[in-house]
């Protein structure tokens, strides 16, 4: 997969807690239409893409994305799984880039939709780096212009819930090609910064369990793939490894662990089918102070996208329609979480 890929990417790096999608690298478009890492020529590229969805969220953690509610803003109890809801969402996303083609250099600007899937509106700003045989190298730095909003104490009963920003800044690495081959190696880094933190304020508990419970934080996350092709890249599978380390401040909401991936293109005429499937297993590493148990969970996850080149003979735009299924099953219900999600979208490559 090449570093400036058009990424549809449906990879789901959720920690349902706050529903932010746990990359599983689901991708959507992935290499099936990724431009070259960097253009022969000087000058624009980039694409954009416009479309609509319906998504069915459960989640006791999600407030809201922008006007889209995403969870319930009162529950009656904290010993059984989230309550569905459904809503509407648009589906956009941009990237700008200029390559300076004698030095095999590219500066480019704007969010991936592999994060906008992630409720995640970071904005990227960074430069690609053609380094000879040794393949591309790729810095970011992100900034989210747009909070999700969480609820500032989840563990509310009876009344409704105050809702408040969660923001997530850092900065992506990126190695692919490396020498040649089909191997891509990915790191990033991200400060997680919620508003007002008050998880267990309403249950009166002590200071130092309501220290446990503290979702500000770091996260990092380092993934392996390759890609494989075969018939004239008719056929493309790549399977992925990565290793999740959130770093909160509470230990309670605090975990590692690893995912695993494969992403499948079956590629005929003007057709593209993107098909994926995600597992994750995590640890936390303390107990939670309100359920004196740890909230360890197993991540299931799959997706299907179909791309149609060239729709009423467009040149540069391709029509897409798709569907995500995840869910997240913790040993404590109240954090049980599922995500249900179907869209269509024009995507414009330039």
């Amino acid at each position: 997969m090449t570093i400036v890929d058009i990424n549809i990417d449906w990879s789901m790096r959720f920690s349902m807690r706050y529903l932010s999608f746990l990359v599983f690298s689901t991708t959507m478009v992935s290499s099936a239409y990724a431009m070259k890492p960097i253009p022969p020529q000087s000058g624009f590229s980039g694409f954009i893409n416009l479309g609509a969805g319906v998504t069915s969220v459960e989640s006791n953690t999600l407030a809201k994305f922008g006007s889209v509610d995403l969870g319930n803003k009162s529950i009656d109890t904290l010993t059984k799984s989230p309550d569905s809801e459904t809503s509407g969402l648009p589906v956009l996303g941009l990237e700008i880039a200029y390559t300076f083609a004698s030095t095999r250099t590219q500066v480019f600007f704007g969010n991936q939709l592999e994060d906008y899937i992630r409720f995640d509106f970071a904005a990227r700003a960074g430069v690609r780096q053609e380094i000879g045989n040794a393949g591309v190298i790729g810095v970011s730095f992100l900034q989210t212009p747009l909070a999700t909003e969480v609820w500032e104490d989840p563990f509310v009963t009876g009344t409704n819930r105050t809702n408040t920003d969660r923001t997530s800044n850092g900065y992506r690495l990126i190695w692919d090609e490396i020498y040649g081959t089909g191997l891509e190696l990915r790191y990033s880094a991200r400060e997680v910064d919620i508003d007002k933190e008050r998880s267990g304020e309403d249950l009166g508990l002590s200071a130092a369990d309501r220290a446990l419970l503290d979702r500000n934080g770091d996260r990092n996350r380092f993934s392996v793939q390759y890609t494989f092709n075969w018939d004239e890249n008719k056929h493309r599978v790549t399977p992925a490894i990565a290793y999740i380390d959130q770093d909160l401040d509470g230990d309670a909401v605090a975990y590692d662990g690893l995912s695993f991936n494969v992403n499948y293109i079956y590629s005929v005429n003007r057709w593209k089918f993107v098909t994926n499937a995600s597992y994750a297993t995590l640890e936390y590493d303390e107990a939670n102070p309100v359920y004196s148990k740890k909230a360890d969970s197993n991540r299931y996850g799959a997706s299907f996208t179909a791309f149609y080149n060239k729709p009423f003979g467009w040149e540069g735009w391709l029509a897409n329609a798709g569907v995500v299924w995840f869910e997240e099953d913790s040993d404590i219900n109240f954090y049980d979480s599922s995500v249900n999600l179907a869209s269509i979208g024009m995507l414009y490559l330039f």
